[in-house]
């Protein structure tokens, strides 16, 4: 109920806020909306992650967090509460009344608060609420912003409690919303950021509520998709992709209607559809996350699943992009994902492919299944990227593989032990998962990315539970490496962090071994060692704790404070301490608090310049310790909770002998949280030691220096006691120590009520002294007495729960504990507490009105500056300490108060009175008349007064800032300190998560403060539903809205903060402050500081959503923003601005009263008329400045009333249809305007107000209604368009409007570009889809600077206008397209013929033939380099599909097709016309389906194809280009068509046609792989057969012919190039379109001809085949059926006579092995084995070392046995060489001396390498041998000697960082070998 709303709670350190709570120092900081922030969502805090149970009856037990707070028993009635609260909400709901559809909304919060405080509620009453709120949702579709509020509730509610609702959720109604809200034009305006929030919750609901379609969702989701899957270049498979994701349920066989869905078939079928569309990262995260569900769900009841491991593997590889081999990390080929896709379904899909892929992997894993080999083969792909020398931005997709990984594992190992699985995951299993994860883990450890080292040791510490034998020790020999370290002093501070989180699980681990008999998971000597090294640990890592070193400092108080919590009291057994760690405490507690000391005396405060108001409530002292991921209060609170009587005493007096002699000012908050841990600890003991001697040191202090007597207790003194001040050392000691005692005193409970009298002595001396520094620090000391007096708080919070063997056990949400002991105030206490407020409110508050209302008090302002300035502090603190203690005003009558609705909650008890409160209010309202009066200036004055403002009215504020940042903090220390829900170490199978007893404690009164702020925020009753605003509140609230107005910014930025905290709590004050904000902007004699003011709070969401649902104020509003003109500063215009534009994105249409509103109503502003207003506005009227005329014409879009209902709840009047036109009329009309900005607004608002007309084929129908808005739409259209030269000025105007990248534009354009304002027709949201629907992967395909929305306008207006707008256009039509070298004419030309051509008007289908025909075909011809583009996608835009799929042809598309078919005059037929024309085709039929069999398409394209094939030697290589580019999109056409519909042939069709069709494609594809194995052949050789007696004759029967020129050689050699060059760009451009799989088994064909010229005599066309290798590199992986034959083609080129051709084809091998390595057949795999070992010996060196690379990438990840085979064959053969095992000094030996080549010899050097290589970063057995054998060959003679140093050098470079410890794998020979032949002796030694 509280937050978000425009105001922004100030993120404060979360290590003070617990403190900073109850010293009433938490503050707001409002923060003025801007750019940045616009598409930011609704703010909603989301429940903390603690689990909730149920009783058997359906209502929710009580939680712990509820049933260990003071107010327990009251919290049992929230029952029957919530019960009322949903029978209040039935009562209000009512069907098809607006009016319900707002006063449904204020139960919404109220219900929010219930879930969040964890409220007892019966699930009854949710299934109420949830059935209510979705039928709200479904019946206000007009009102995105209802929709947006229901949402994120039900999101909530079906998110805690899916399982235990019994509901049924259609499923069509949802989609219909998104797709009618998202995926269609709407009929009103809506703001972008609220149609982008609305998104994000309506899918956010889907989800949750998948679980509850019926039966048969799934069959009919499947169905509704599943026919857009046939073409997949069209971007509707995108949409139908996100949308199966979205919707389809993924529990497919656990319903008897769906239980045959999940079959083998329809998996196949996925499979297929999903490795269709290859390189798309939208696409691959969409069937992944879909797999992933249903994995989860059927992985123990569907029996296929290992079927599909090789598959499922081979995707997941292919999402990781890291490099392999030469080719690169990221794909040079990614499919574009249209806005409207990527808006509807951005889930992170970038981010988040790895968290399914890990998902997935976990759910597929079966005993003796395929999925774990699979997965550990995998990880040795992937183990060398996360090593630290191998990052890139593929890092942080590998961190959060790791991460999911681990986490889903924990999960299903969690759900089998709860739940029972058929696929049990036992002991192998686990054992060998953990493995694979610490490889990843020990790469990970020391990353240079700070998340992925996070997350290898937060897996690490969660396997210690799972593997403690396999994890402990290599955390635990990490840490002693990283201790003995020099050079890599950085791995320290991981190294420790990592011990700290595993520190639980070596406890635990050797308690157990210790402690019973039965646990063999850590014999005796490891448990022992592991011990020992915690030990050694407390105290080897004292000296982390380091000043200049806050990483070091801060791991090693995170290693404190988890070793502490697990080890019980601490101390010697004899005094009762723990026997969990054999450690000498007192030795410790000694050198800890030396270093502690040290460290504070040495700390430097990190904000060393404050603001210029410096605010009172906050410390200066501020340091790393503090920060947000700091330990040290925890450290602190657990060491004084649990040492034992005689170290706590003994800690105490160390801690009072640093206190009492250093003062330390640059530390005062941290010594502050030191005394108080120990205060808190034993206030008994330690107030007397600590806080008692300061206190008699501050008045010792301040007893002989001057008093102001300010504080009421004592004498006034004179004036000039008044500036005499206290000297600055003194100022410097004494505010010290009372910041020290503000923090100090809170915990100490009634042991303070023994120093009353000091105390009140303290308190006014401070407020007495001469000094504003020890006046704010008195008022932190006020409000700490107050807060321990009246507080709630625990006073056991570090309690011990002993378990086996001292250590402490930890507990979960769910365990039955007992409550922990409360601070609840006695009778002293609160005795005391109202002395106090006695004393500092009540006189305060009487002095105040003294000095306000006496006038004689002005002869001396400067004492009365100070005195006002103390008595506010006073007051301040008061109010601050006592918080929602003091009673609130009254919001509800005396007989209401029994029967309240909201949640129970306190934070204290009850002191003082609501008279009090309400005194203090109307003392307030005084001051704040007085200082505004005589004192406006004194800024200091009025911030603290708006502070105390704020503390008065804004009733629980501090609370739920409390509560908000510490559970922030609880989170972040939550993650760290916590035992999975599976511990195999203690065999326990625990509810949830365990941790600490105090964190659970602390995270509970965290909730206390949250229910304390909710209880008295808002009053609800179950007889009045209305919020009462008492008049103390508006009178406060009228003076912050004044404040807010100030002239100084930092007074209204904190007035506006509290101003708009007071407008959520109670919104009916929002329209009394709409006349004094719309005031300062329109007025023109209010300053430009208080339109700054207004703007800064008209810009919240609490006045827009107030504009949304009143007409006359959103009237005024806009008004004022039109009449704001007068404030013409920078700063004024550009807040105005950004007000207008806040507003714009957000608004959610009209108010329901804009439509009843007539003239003969009183008050009230009729649309028509205030559209006519504005309307004339814009047209200059006024002379209104351009800026404002801009804002004009855009209020008019958002003015315009929708143009036929979308509910049956809303029909538009006849006076609102013609507002409409009206409107429609002015945005024509604008598009003659000279204001360069206001025509793109204009063609955007005309596209959403013009509607299909009456002239479009088939006529639009509709009820009557509909049909006379069409009517007047036709009648504003026509009109406007028989006005002279009206088309031709809107033709020549928009062709100004195109930008083209390298030109300075004309003067308008200039001015175009420069314009801020521009912004606000690019936040308008799209009313039009995006354009093209079909994949581009060229520019050449949509123009450079074609506008599609351009096109879509010409195309509306000729519906609507018909014959009328086509006449008018034609001239200028014709004029443009005969300006040839005026590209903006000849651009908007193209989107003017688009346009005509796609509209689907009879008029235009007569004018085809007549003139649209020959000016089309005349415009194509005769288009210029630079036009053609722009024509190009003319003819695309033409040609485009309609329809949901894209498959409905439009009328002209067959006309279309035939002209651009239709040859070149052989006369015209130059290179340029050929190359247009292949342009244009291509362009045209990308976009024909190929999903749909068309004969005559078919036929039509079966011709291009021939016609293509007689121009591949085309003598102008453009003209090849496009050959290879038409050629590609054809084929695919084709080849797709006959894959699709095999056997199916459409009506109509002969099978003869058919036939000869399949076969002209099968000739094409066998002449293409023969021509280009001919050509190959030719180029290598350079003479040879001829490529064959085919005509070459160019496109359109014009070019040479190969005939006339067979007996000339250099000609033969010419035309294989042509050939092959036309080939690959076939090649290129068939995988950079995606096209490339239908054209699999040609490329795997063609594949060995572009390997044998990779390197050829013409570098064109060797440099082409690179590029298209490097594609292939990266493309997508080919499937089953293609594999072994591109396996056969690579082993053919690497048995080529060619060594180049050798060298290409291990190159390709190692990107083709790795991305097949899961569908590498047997046979296949052993036949590249084969080859490349035998190329190890192949006479050419680089085809060696090309080999030598491969085989050791080919080693990573292949079968074991076969590696491992391969070693022992290189071992052995070493060895027979050596004579003996390569531990002894090599000798030099000559070649003769081996008896082999040198060929020979390299090649088993190059096998050591090899295997060498393989391991870059382990140390397993078998490398020491092999490296020492590889030594031995360094004196060989070159390349041997070459590649033994290059080996090594590597060798060394891999394994410098973990040398330290992998060095004892080498025994002392072989390291003495080593150290021989580097350059550095003592690097090996």
């Amino acid at each position: 109920m509280l937050g978000g709303a425009g105001v922004r709670v100030k993120v404060r350190d979360p290590l003070e806020v617990s403190i900073f709570f109850r010293l009433g120092l938490f503050s707001a900081r409002y923060s003025s909306c801007t750019l940045i922030r616009l598409a930011s969502t609704i703010h909603c805090l989301q429940p903390m992650d603690v689990q909730m149970e149920h009783d058997e009856s359906g209502t929710l037990v009580g939680h712990i967090c509820n049933s260990w707070l003071p107010v327990s028993e009251e919290i049992k009635t929230e029952t029957r509460r919530f019960n009322d609260v949903v029978g209040l909400l039935q009562s209000t709901w009512k069907d098809q009344n607006p009016e319900t559809k707002y006063s449904a909304l204020k139960w919404i919060s109220l219900i929010s608060t219930y879930l969040r405080a964890k409220a007892p509620v019966a699930f009854a009453d949710l299934e109420t609420v949830v059935r209510i709120g979705l039928d709200v949702i479904l019946q206000t579709s007009d009102n995105l912003f209802i929709q947006i509020r229901w949402a994120q509730l039900l999101s909530k509610i079906l998110k805690k409690f899916r399982s235990k609702l019994n509901l049924t959720v259609e499923w069509r109604p949802l989609y219909k919303i998104v797709s009618e809200t998202h995926f269609k034009r709407r009929q009103s305006y809506e703001g972008l950021a609220l149609k982008q929030i609305h998104l994000e919750q309506i899918t956010s609901l889907i989800r949750r509520c998948r679980r509850f379609f019926p039966s048969t969702a799934a069959v009919e989701i499947w169905n509704e998709f599943r026919p857009a899957f046939d073409d997949l270049s069209h971007n509707s498979a995108l949409e139908a992709a996100g949308f199966t994701c979205l919707f389809l349920p993924s529990n497919l066989d656990g319903r008897d209607a769906t239980s045959s869905f999940l079959t083998r078939d329809w998996l196949i079928e996925v499979m297929r559809i999903w490795a269709a569309m290859p390189n798309c990262r939208f696409w691959t995260f969409q069937w992944a996350t879909l797999m992933s569900r249903v994995l989860k769900h059927s992985h123990d009841t569907f029996d296929h699943w290992e079927d599909f491991v090789p598959t499922l593997f081979t995707f997941y590889l292919q999402s990781f992009e890291v490099p392999v081999g030469r080719a690169s990390a990221s794909s040079p080929i990614q499919r574009e994902i249209p806005r409207e896709v990527m808006v509807a379904f951005n889930q992170g899909w970038s981010f988040s492919a790895s968290k399914v892929h890990a998902k997935s992997m976990v759910y597929l894993i079966k005993p003796n299944g395929a999925a774990l080999p699979s997965l550990d083969v995998l990880v040795d792909l992937l183990e060398q990227y996360f090593h630290p020398s191998n990052g890139g931005h593929w890092t942080s997709s590998l961190e959060q593989f790791l991460q999911h990984l681990v986490r889903y594992f924990l999960k299903r190992l969690s759900k089998q032990r709860s739940r029972g699985s058929i696929n049990q995951l036992g002991e192998m299993e686990r054992s060998t998962f953990v493995k694979a994860m610490l490889r990843l883990i020990d790469r990970g450890q020391y990353s240079k990315t700070p998340a992925l080292a996070s997350t290898a040791a937060s897996t690490a510490s969660t396997l210690a539970f799972i593997e403690p034998y396999a994890v402990l020790p290599l955390i635990v020999s990490r840490f002693y490496s990283a201790m003995d370290t020099i050079t890599a002093t950085h791995q320290l501070q991981t190294a420790v962090t990592s011990l700290a989180l595993v520190s639980r699980a070596i406890i635990l681990a050797s308690a157990k071994e210790e402690g019973t008999e039965h646990s063999h998971m850590l014999d005796t000597e490891s448990a022992t060692t592991l011990k020992d090294t915690l030990v050694m640990a407390m105290f080897s890592t004292l000296m982390g704790l380091d000043a200049n070193d806050p990483p070091k400092t801060l791991a090693t108080m995170q290693f404190y404070c988890s070793v502490l919590s697990s080890i019980g009291a601490l101390g010697d057994e004899s005094d009762g301490g723990s026997t969990a760690l054999s450690l000498d405490w007192s030795q410790w507690l000694n050198e800890f608090l030396s270093r502690l000391f040290t460290l504070l005396m040495h700390l430097e405060p990190s904000n060393q310049s404050g603001p210029e108001i410096e605010d009172s409530s906050q410390l200066s002292s501020k340091t790393f310790l503090l920060e947000g991921d700091s330990y040290y209060r925890h450290v602190l609170e657990l060491l004084f909770g649990r040492l034992t009587k005689s170290l706590y005493q003994q800690a105490v007096r160390k801690v009072a002998e640093f206190l009492h002699g250093q003062v330390l000012p640059g530390a005062v908050a941290e010594i502050g949280f030191l005394c108080s841990a120990a205060v808190y600890a034993n206030p008994q003991y330690a107030v007397p030691q600590l806080l008692e001697p300061l206190i008699n040191s501050v008045l010792s202090a301040l007893a002989d220096t001057p008093s102001t007597g300010f504080s009421g207790h004592g004498s006034r003194g004179s004036s000039a006691e008044f500036k005499v001040g206290l000297s600055p050392g003194l100022e410097l000691s004494v505010r010290y120590q009372l910041n020290v005692l503000g923090i100090a005193l809170t915990f100490s409970g009634a042991v303070l009520l023994r120093y009353n009298d000091l105390l009140i002595e303290l308190i006014s001396a401070a407020f007495d002294a001469p000094s504003k520094k020890v006046n704010e620090a008195g008022g932190r000391v006020l409000t700490s007495v107050l807060s321990g007096m009246v507080s709630f708080y625990p006073l056991d919070q570090f309690k011990i729960i002993t378990g086996i063997d001292g250590v402490e056990d930890w507990v979960s949400n769910k365990d039955t504990l007992e409550c922990p002991v409360w601070h609840l105030p006695e009778a002293a206490e609160l005795s005391f507490a109202n002395q106090l407020l006695n004393l500092h409110l009540e006189r305060s508050l009487a002095d105040l009105r003294f000095i306000c209302q006496e006038k004689k008090l002005e002869e001396n302002p400067g004492q009365i500056k100070e005195q006002l300035r103390v008595l506010l502090l006073r007051v301040d603190a008061s109010l601050h300490g006592v918080q929602s203690s003091l009673p609130d005003f009254q919001l509800l009558s005396e007989d209401e108060k029994g029967r309240s609705l909201t949640v129970a909650g306190a934070a204290g008890a009850s002191v003082g009175s609501r008279a009090l409160r309400e005194d203090a209010a109307d003392t307030l309202h005084t001051v704040f008349m007085y200082l505004f009066e005589k004192r406006a200036d004194d800024t200091a004055l009025l911030m603290l007064l708006v502070r105390i403002i704020d503390t008065v009215v804004n009733f629980g504020w501090s609370e739920y800032g409390h509560w908000s940042q510490e559970r922030q903090l609880w989170r972040s220390v939550s993650k760290r300190f916590s035992e999975p829900k599976v511990n195999y170490i203690t065999n326990a199978d625990g509810k949830g998560k365990r941790r600490p007893r105090w964190l659970v404690v602390e995270i509970v009164y965290a909730q206390s403060a949250l229910r304390a702020s909710q209880a008295g925020y808002r009053h609800y009753s179950r007889d009045t539903t209305t919020h009462i605003v008492p008049s103390h509140v508006t009178a406060l609230t009228n003076d912050l809205l004044r404040l807010s107005l100030h002239r100084y910014d930092a007074v209204r930025t904190a007035a506006a903060g509290s101003l708009l905290k007071v407008m959520k709590r109670f919104p009916s004050l929002v329209k009394e402050c709409m006349p004094m904000l719309t005031s300062s902007l329109q007025d023109p004699a209010a300053i430009e500081d208080s339109a700054l003011g207004a703007c800064q709070i008209l810009s919240s969401r609490s006045i827009i959503r107030h504009l949304m649902q009143d007409w006359n104020d959103l009237v005024e509003f806009l008004m004022a923003i039109l009449n704001s003109s007068h404030h013409d500063s920078v700063k004024a215009q550009a807040a105005i601005n950004e007000i207008f534009i806040v507003f714009n994105v957000r608004f959610g249409g009209l108010p329901a009263r804009a439509w009843s509103s007539q003239k003969g109503n009183t008050g009230d502003v009729s649309l028509a008329d205030f559209v006519s207003h504005i309307k004339s506005l814009g047209d200059g009227a006024g002379n209104m400045h351009w800026r404002y005329t801009i804002m004009a014409q855009a209020m008019l879009l958002l003015l315009a009333a929708p143009g036929q209902s979308s509910t049956d709840s809303f029909e538009p009047s006849n006076t609102a249809l013609e507002t409409r036109q009206l409107i429609t009329g002015q945005f024509l009309n604008n598009l003659k305007s000279e204001l360069p900005p206001l025509r793109p607004l204009s063609v955007a608002a005309l596209l959403l107000l013009l509607q299909p007309g009456p002239y479009k084929v088939p006529a639009a129908q509709g009820p009557p209604k509909h049909r006379a808005a069409l009517q007047l739409a036709k009648q504003s259209v026509a009109t406007i368009f028989q006005e002279e030269k009206y088309a031709e000025t809107v033709v020549n105007n928009l062709g100004f409007d195109h930008i083209f990248a390298g030109e300075s534009g004309r003067s308008s354009r200039s001015m175009l570009l420069s314009m801020p304002e521009l912004g606000l027709t690019a936040l308008l949201p799209s009313f039009v889809r995006e354009w093209p629907r079909t994949r581009t992967w060229n520019a050449g395909m949509s123009g450079e600077a074609f506008s599609s929305n351009h096109a879509k306008f010409f195309k509306r207006l000729v519906q609507e206008g018909g014959e009328t707008v086509l006449i008018a256009v034609r001239g200028p039509l014709e004029v443009a397209v005969q300006s040839i070298e005026e590209r903006g004419k000849q651009c908007v030309a193209a989107e003017l013929v688009a346009g005509v051509l796609h509209s689907d008007v009879q008029s235009v289908l007569d004018a085809w033939s007549v003139w649209i025909r020959p000016l089309l075909r005349k415009a194509l011809l005769q288009s210029t380099v630079e036009s053609a583009p722009e024509w190009a996608a003319c003819v695309r835009f033409a040609v485009t599909g309609k329809g949901r799929l894209g498959r409905n042809a439009p009328l002209l598309r067959s006309q279309v097709l035939e002209s651009l078919v239709e040859p070149l005059a052989q006369s015209s037929a130059s290179t340029s016309l050929v190359t247009k024309r292949l342009m244009f085709l291509r362009a045209a039929l990308v976009e024909v389906s190929s999903a749909s069999w068309s004969t005559s398409n078919v036929l039509y394209q079966s011709t291009i194809l021939s016609e293509l094939m007689s121009c591949m030697t085309h003598p102008a290589a453009q003209v090849r280009e496009g050959v290879g580019n038409l050629m590609c999109v054809v084929a695919s056409n084709l080849e797709h068509l006959f894959a699709l519909h095999k056997g199916v042939i459409e009506a109509g069709a002969t099978m003869e046609e058919t036939l000869v069709v399949d076969e002209s494609v099968k000739k094409w594809s066998f002449e293409m792989v023969e021509g280009a194995t001919a050509a190959a052949v030719k180029i290598q050789a350079g003479t040879g057969l001829s490529l064959g007696g085919t005509a070459l004759a160019a496109l359109g029967g014009v070019g040479p012919s190969s005939s006339a020129n067979e007996d000339d050689e250099g000609t033969e050699v010419e035309a294989a190039s042509k050939w092959m060059e036309t080939t690959l760009y076939f090649v290129i451009a068939s995988l950079k379109s995606g096209r490339a799989v239908p054209l699999n088994g040609i490329i795997v064909g063609l594949l060995r001809p572009i390997l044998s010229i990779q390197e050829c005599s013409d570098k064109e066309l060797s440099s082409l085949a690179k590029r298209a290798l490097q594609l292939l590199n990266s493309a997508a992986p080919f499937d089953i059926d293609h594999i072994d034959g591109a396996v056969i083609a690579v082993l053919g080129a690497a048995t080529d006579a060619n060594w180049h051709t050798r060298v290409s084809a291990l190159t390709f091998l190692q990107s083709l092995v790795y991305r097949h390595t899961f569908i590498l057949g047997g046979d296949a795999t052993e036949a590249l084995w084969r080859q490349v070992q035998d190329l190890l010996s192949d006479p050419q060196l680089e085809v060696r070392e090309s080999a030598a690379t491969t085989l050791s990438g080919m080693l990573k990840g292949t079968d074991s046995k076969q590696a491992k085979a391969f070693r022992e064959q290189v071992t052995s053969t070493v060895s027979s060489l050596q004579g003996s095992p390569g531990g002894k000094k090599p000798r030099k030996r000559g070649v003769g001396e081996t008896g082999l080549s040198i060929n020979a010899l390299h090649r088993i050097v190059l096998g050591l390498a090899a295997c060498i290589l393989s391991v870059p970063y382990d140390m397993p057995s078998w490398l020491p041998e092999m490296v020492t054998q590889l030594v031995a060959f360094s004196r060989e003679p070159a390349p041997v000697r070459s590649t033994v140093s290059k080996t090594i050098a590597e060798f060394r470079r891999t394994h410098s960082d973990t040398w330290s410890f992998q060095k004892a794998a080498f025994s002392d020979d072989q390291l003495e070998v080593l150290s021989d032949l580097t350059s550095s002796a003592s690097y090996f030694a």
